[in-house]
């Protein structure tokens, strides 16, 4: 009996194991409420990128929360704010941005919030150089987002682009000037929420 009995604790515990881990390994964005893992894997062409959580932030539109947003590199150095900003802007580690909405938000704002952002980011040649991907990566938002739908934003080497909307993974879109330009939308000086939360983790 007591042997038995000792073996259901075993197996019992075995059991919870797991769930401390998860909950461990999960962060709340504050304002929102949003739980976003620590470490994501990212898969392309037969190579798999282990990225680490370096912090959380909303997005808000006057005194509305529109999403929680948490950002995502490869192999993160501590440093500077002015220094780890400068990595994050820069090709040659994957990266990745997820955001949760915590609102409906129509396709015309969705589009507008990207154009406007594309427009603070690049220069007059630049955007007129970049339009046809730019009009490419706007293309893959064509619905209305509905509360708790994601987005995911990857960076990969080289300038590739992976964008997933509403459990659609779309083509690539590829130019490391155009990354950066999008990266600079939450990471760049003009961003639209508080950057230095998203690499709040990683800042000494």
């Amino acid at each position: 009996m007591k042997t038995t009995l000792a073996a259901l604790l075993a197996t019992l515990l075995a059991m919870a194991a797991p769930c401390r881990t998860v909950a461990q390994d999960r962060v709340q964005e504050s304002s929102t409420g949003k739980s976003f893992p620590t470490q994501v894997t990212v898969a392309y062409e037969g190579k798999n990128y282990s990225l680490s959580l370096t912090g959380t932030a909303v997005r808000k539109k006057m005194v509305f929360k529109v999403y929680g947003i948490a950002h995502y590199a490869e192999d993160p150095q501590a440093g500077s704010e002015e220094n780890v900003l400068a990595a994050m802007l820069t090709d040659g580690k994957a990266k990745q941005i997820t955001m949760e909405f915590v609102r409906d938000v129509d396709v015309e704002k969705i589009q507008g919030a990207y154009r406007d952002g594309f427009k603070e980011n690049l220069s007059e040649a630049d955007a007129k150089a970049l339009a046809p991907l730019v009009e490419q990566f706007l293309g893959y938002f064509k619905k209305e987002v509905k509360e708790n739908d994601r987005f995911v934003l990857q960076w990969l080497p080289g300038g590739v682009v992976i964008a997933q909307t509403q459990g659609t993974t779309h083509p690539p879109v590829k130019s490391v000037a155009f990354a950066k330009a999008l990266w600079s939308i939450w990471l760049g000086e003009d961003s639209i929420v508080d950057r230095e939360d998203l690499v709040g983790r990683i800042v000494k």
